[in-house]
């Protein structure tokens, strides 16, 4: 009975000490009014490293603009996302995007003041790149969470991306 007792006592603690993280889903126009930048890059080099207060570790995504959809970001963009590998050490976070150097994609960011921008949305300001094998064209996948939208072409991708700032203004 009191074996029973304790068990219980720590899973209460325990569960009542997880800690979760929901994002409220943007609009596709929120979506864009929010990020500075937008742009059809290809992932040129992704590296791991300590967080300032080395309680986590967060990757540096190096992206090589094909297209500019929205800003001014140069030939390369640098921004940051949760999660990654620095040394022995790998901090792997549920739903996090992830990047591997050569990865085709379109990614909404958002100034942080001096530091590096971010991922708008976190997951939702990442999507995917690839050649549709039917017609040859570029497609943008829709995000994972949103089974509803459809492939687009690279260019109706762009209109909308256009169509949603000047929406916004």
């Amino acid at each position: 009975m009191r074996r029973s007792v304790v068990i219980a006592l720590l899973c209460g603690l325990v569960s009542s000490s997880a800690l979760a993280t929901t994002m409220v889903p943007l609009s596709f126009t929120e979506l864009v009014k929010a990020s500075a930048t937008v742009v059809y890059a290809r992932v040129a080099d992704v590296r791991g490293q300590w967080t300032a207060d080395r309680q986590g570790i967060e990757s540096l995504v190096t992206l090589e603009v094909l297209t500019p959809f929205k800003g001014a970001p140069g030939e390369r963009v640098t921004f940051t996302v949760a999660g990654g590998q620095a040394g022995r050490y790998i901090n792997l976070l549920p739903g996090a995007p992830t990047f591997t150097e050569g990865d085709l994609v379109v990614v909404f960011l958002t100034a942080r003041g001096p530091r590096l921008p971010i991922a708008t949305g976190f997951t939702q300001g990442v999507y995917r790149v690839s050649r549709d094998v039917s017609s040859g064209a570029m497609t943008v996948a829709p995000p994972r969470d949103d089974p509803q939208r459809r492939a687009l072409t690279l260019a109706e991708f762009q209109g909308r991306v256009r169509a949603a700032q000047e929406g916004a203004k």
